[in-house]
């Protein structure tokens, strides 16, 4: 008998995924089609850009279930179990990916293997790397959280959401509104950096942001007003990259990574609809539990996939080019179809299931 889920996390965890699926597949396109008014630069940059709440909600979500105070929580099995887990699954990864990319892909392409680049993909990260980085990150969330459930408590409501909005000044805004300054005698970001207010950047505000959210369900005309910010937030991402990137190419940075205000309000918003729609609902699915269980296998074996599907299977330049949304949109459900097919059958082997969930 299936236990009961969360429904409005699990729609959460699968959301996220597959916008995180739309970033990876549409990102390069967005980054090297010379021409901006082309329809593959265009239809790459509006599915950019709707992926861009993707990891503002895994982070949200994380934070919601790891500083409720309703569940139980133990410092030193939190540190044995889940801690060491993360960085299992960091050491792990790295290595494959190494030697993904430095033996198997290229034997698979036909290309010459160059020995010295394993060294080069396990320490320096060289190449496209667009999803390790969360696995060094949540090492350093994982470490924080205990910390944090000493603070984190309905009773420091206020303080909390003070943090929050420091927080988002600090690095959200100012962030953001950096690219207006780039280049100039005054730059916003040298300017805030005087402040030394560095306790309230980097990716835990997210993790408050969740467990806020969720302790106190915003009401309805406050989630009006997250709604019409976060869609605010999307057009505004979408718009600028469309007509800066080629004037200042790191406006892509500014106005679409996770830490950015565009990103953080975009997906506070899909975050807030998610749970309202969800409420307090829960779900014995057996597909929505697997789906949602794999999202983790998924996130972290789909770049192999994608290697696969780009440079072998289904390159861009083998026809596409006339149909970018199309090609596109198959490319991240077959994708993300492969990525189940493998995740869920060697989920169940035994021994194998944990490099794939954590």
């Amino acid at each position: 008998m299936e236990k009961e889920r969360a429904l409005r996390f699990d729609i959460i965890r699968i959301v996220a995924i597959i916008m995180i699926l739309m970033i990876h597949v549409s990102v390069l396109l967005v980054l090297f089609t010379p021409d901006t008014a082309s329809p593959s630069f265009i239809s790459a940059n509006i599915i950019n850009g709707i992926g861009r709440a993707g990891v503002p909600m895994f982070l949200m979500l994380s934070g919601a279930l790891l500083l409720d105070e309703k569940r139980k929580f133990d410092t030193k099995k939190f540190y044995k179990k889940s801690f060491l887990t993360i960085v299992f699954l960091l050491v792990f990864w790295l290595l494959f990916y190494a030697t993904w990319r430095t033996f198997l892909l290229p034997t698979i392409l036909g290309n010459e293997i160059d020995t010295a680049l394993f060294g080069q993909y396990l320490l320096h990260l060289k190449g496209l790397y667009p999803h390790l980085w969360y696995l060094f990150m949540l090492v350093g969330a994982y470490l924080a959280i205990p910390f944090l459930r000493l603070f984190v408590k309905k009773e420091n409501k206020p303080y909390i959401l003070g943090f929050i909005i420091v927080a988002f000044i600090a690095q959200f805004a100012t962030r953001t509104a950096g690219v207006f300054t780039q280049g100039s005698s005054f730059s916003i970001s040298e300017f805030m950096s005087k402040f030394h207010l560095e306790y309230a950047t980097g990716f835990l505000p997210y993790l408050l942001v969740g467990w806020y959210v969720t302790a106190f369900p915003p009401t309805k005309k406050h989630r009006l007003f997250i709604y019409a910010f976060g869609a605010l937030a999307l057009l505004s991402s979408i718009l600028a990259v469309q007509f800066y990137i080629r004037e200042i190419p790191a406006i892509h940075d500014y106005v679409m990574e996770a830490n950015t205000l565009t990103s953080a309000l975009y997906g506070l918003s899909v975050f807030t609809l998610i749970c309202a729609i969800a409420k307090d609902r829960t779900t014995k699915s057996t597909l929505i539990r697997e789906l949602s269980m794999s999202a983790f296998g998924v996130y972290i074996l789909h770049v192999a996939v994608l290697d696969l599907l780009t440079n072998k299977l289904m390159p861009f330049d083998s026809g596409w080019e006339s149909i970018p949304v199309i090609y596109l949109l198959a490319l991240i459900l077959i994708n993300y179809a492969v990525c189940l097919l493998i995740v869920i059958p060697l989920s169940r082997v035994k021994g194998v299931k944990k490099i794939f969930h954590y």
